[in-house]
């Protein structure tokens, strides 16, 4: 198989997955502008929802994530699956970059069930706002590919 259509085979689905992501953090926004349309003011379905200690466990669970995220990479720019051939290093480039991508998305969640037990809307965009940036820079981007499918050589 021609060496660009094999890199797009693997490229693509990486990048429709962080499309999708994007767009489904897009519908987490959504969805807590409406509740607090909706339901003004939106004191969350759970109010209180025992103190303080949810929202910390969440926040550390948020950072524990993006821990995980940078612990992760630095095993992944360690693995060198370009001695198994291409095939195999983009396969691994692909499964890395869906796995970065997906735990990016987890701050936003936990915000977004945050949101919905306690009502408090800063602590959501907050969340949000780490995995925004999460998926900015864990999002695929094909220079980046072909530099480390070359060894790093630019």
């Amino acid at each position: 198989m021609d060496p660009r259509e094999e890199f797009r085979r693997h490229f693509r689905p990486a990048v429709t997955v962080g499309a999708a992501l994007v767009v489904s953090l897009a519908l987490y926004l959504g969805l807590v502008e409406a509740l607090r349309a909706a339901l003004r003011p939106f004191r969350g379905f759970a109010p209180g929802g025992g103190g303080p200690s949810p929202r910390y466990a969440v926040f550390g669970a948020a950072a524990a994530v993006i821990l995980a995220i940078l612990v992760l990479r630095r095993r992944f720019d360690r693995s060198d699956g370009r001695k198994e051939g291409p095939a195999a290093g983009l396969r691994r480039l692909q499964t890395w970059a869906v796995l970065f991508l997906v735990l990016g998305e987890v701050p936003a969640v936990l915000g977004l069930g945050l949101f919905l037990v306690r009502g408090e809307a800063s602590d959501f965009y907050k969340l949000l706002f780490a995995s925004l940036l999460l998926t900015f820079i864990n999002f695929p981007r094909a220079p980046a590919w072909e530099e480390w499918l070359n060894g790093g050589q630019s």
